[in-house]
């Protein structure tokens, strides 16, 4: 029998405001049992699964009938009482506790529905369209940030919903009564995920006589709303290729000569294959170059330079999109900041983290799946070979005890000098196993991430010795890696060459002891055909 997990959500309303004393369950997905409780002071949810099963977590607001689910997700997720799974409901519990049920038949009813991708993500601005059984389709809706759309429509009338396909065709998902309304949302689900839904569009700038904005080294900023990532764009011939999500809110900026911003536009993509949009600036321009100042803007991010999630999926076929994307999206979102503006830099940066995080692309260290002979190559089990082989993982008995073999190989009392780590306590080692894209292993380590941290992104200030487990979230599993990227100035040492020495030069600075100089470098020759 597998050991169970614990798994900590923790409940909020619409306003950001925990929920206490909420009904909850939790139930593996298709499963009729459910755990029942409700959630504590805190608006904490402690349950327990058994590892690497879809559970849905579920509540019952205030004035509802029936449990719905907001949240779906992989039992082997990590999360803890100081890093949740964070559930949202999509109205305040004021609002839950105005509702009332009508029993009226006459005039307008509301029917909702909540859209999510086939693994359950929640589809925001995403478009419908709803029509009477049988007639033409309405003009098109957009779902809100929770991912639910108002339908309105007659009593008791048969109502069908259709959804957009990645072939940008609507596809009927739902057939059925409106009756008298619902408050609570009928769960459809894609049967595509979030990443079919990437839109390709072109941007064209013209000016307000409707004539080409033709600038040489024209700076467009965009701004993704929904996290507030910027990157900023160098274009010479006022066309701006663009990728985004559809339902994805864009807002762009475009700075003149002298770096002075104008209008900011928006721009939300509501198709796969979007119409070229036009941004129509309230300015005059002469085709040609104009002054020759400098934009006063710290960042220069062209658009042929974007890592992307193909070549992402070349480097790493086992990966699923859905991990790769987070880790693709704060990459670009300062590719010039974190010295990653060149195809050069990108392939030096991606071997290394092949290494790092293996085919599988796991952000933490698999000790429990080290064999013997692995383990004989570091710290205590250098000198403990007897222990290395019972310790060691097996194949066939399942996973080793990954405490035990960690506390042991990372403890400094059996590390020379030179490669102390400044694990001296117990569970030191544990504790500071490798995490993120280059496996940050060491207290010291750590310690040194959460010193430089705030220096690199102001206004964040983070304790990863308090929190190492934060590195394996995607943010901060690339954010660690960029923090020793800038540190040692590797990228200096990228810009000198596409050969071995660059490649050895780069791991020597990573892990001088490491027996992987080898396999670096064949990843190194793999990340230059996918990269440069």
């Amino acid at each position: 029998m597998s050991k169970l997990v614990t798994i900590t959500s923790k409940f909020y309303d619409k306003s950001g405001k925990q929920i206490i004393n909420l009904n909850v369950q939790s139930r593996y997905k298709d499963s009729l049992n459910a755990n029942s409780q409700k959630t504590d002071k805190l608006g904490l949810f402690v349950f327990q699964a058994s590892p690497n099963r879809t559970v849905e977590i579920l509540a019952k607001p205030p004035n509802q009938k029936d449990y719905t689910v907001f949240k779906t997700i992989n039992s082997s997720i990590h999360s803890s009482e100081k890093n949740p799974i964070k559930v949202q409901l999509p109205k305040t519990i004021d609002e839950y506790k105005q509702v009332k049920q009508s029993s009226s038949t006459k005039g307008i009813v509301s029917t909702f529905f909540k859209i999510v991708d086939m693994n359950g993500k929640v589809m925001k601005n995403f478009p419908i369209q709803s029509r009477p059984k049988g007639k033409g389709n309405s003009p098109d809706k957009y779902t809100n940030d929770e991912g639910i759309v108002e339908v309105r429509s007659s009593p008791n009338r048969d109502i069908e919903v259709l959804v957009l396909t990645s072939n940008d065709t609507f596809f009927l998902k739902s057939s059925i009564n409106s009756a008298n309304g619902s408050s609570q949302p009928i769960f459809i689900k894609l049967d595509e995920p979030y990443e079919k839904f990437k839109s390709a569009s072109t941007i064209k700038i013209l000016d307000r006589d409707g004539s080409d904005y033709i600038v040489e080294k024209t700076n467009v900023e965009m701004l993704v709303v929904e996290n507030g990532k910027k990157q900023l764009f160098s274009i010479s011939n006022g066309k701006l290729p663009l990728q985004s999500m559809v339902g994805q809110k864009l807002e762009f900026t475009v700075y003149k000569p002298d770096g002075k911003p104008l209008k900011t536009q928006t721009y939300m993509a509501t198709r796969v294959k979007n119409n070229p949009v036009e941004f129509h600036l309230d300015v005059d321009i002469t085709k040609g170059s104009t002054a020759q100042n400098d934009p006063e803007i710290n960042k220069n991010v062209k658009v042929d330079i974007l890592i992307t999630m193909d070549q992402m999926k070349k480097m790493w076929p086992k990966a699923s999109a859905t991990k790769i994307q987070p880790i693709l999206d704060e990459l670009n979102s300062d590719l010039t900041g974190y010295k990653l503006d060149t195809r050069l830099r990108q392939a030096h940066f991606m071997a290394q983290v092949r290494q790092e995080v293996g085919s599988s692309f796991s952000l933490r260290e698999q000790v429990e799946y080290m064999g013997p002979t692995a383990l004989k190559q570091i710290g205590y089990y250098r000198t403990h070979h007897k222990q290395a082989d019972i310790d060691g993982y097996k194949r066939g008995q399942g996973p080793a005890n990954g405490e035990v073999i960690a506390n042991r190989m990372y403890d400094d009392n059996y590390r020379s000098a030179k490669y102390k780590l400044g694990n001296t306590s117990p569970g030191d080692g544990w504790r500071y196993l490798g995490r993120g894209l280059k496996q940050l292993t060491g207290k010291n380590n750590y310690q040194d991430l959460t010193n430089m941290y705030s220096t690199i992104w102001p206004g964040e200030k983070v304790d990863f010795v308090k929190n190492p487990e934060l590195i394996e979230q995607p943010k901060y599993a690339v954010r660690s890696a960029i923090r020793f990227w800038l540190k040692f100035k590797l990228y200096d040492v990228a810009d000198k060459g596409a050969n071995g020495e660059q490649v050895d030069a780069i791991t020597k600075v990573i892990n001088e002891a490491t027996n992987s100089y080898a396999d670096r470098r064949a990843h190194f020759v793999q990340a230059r055909k996918i990269f440069i």
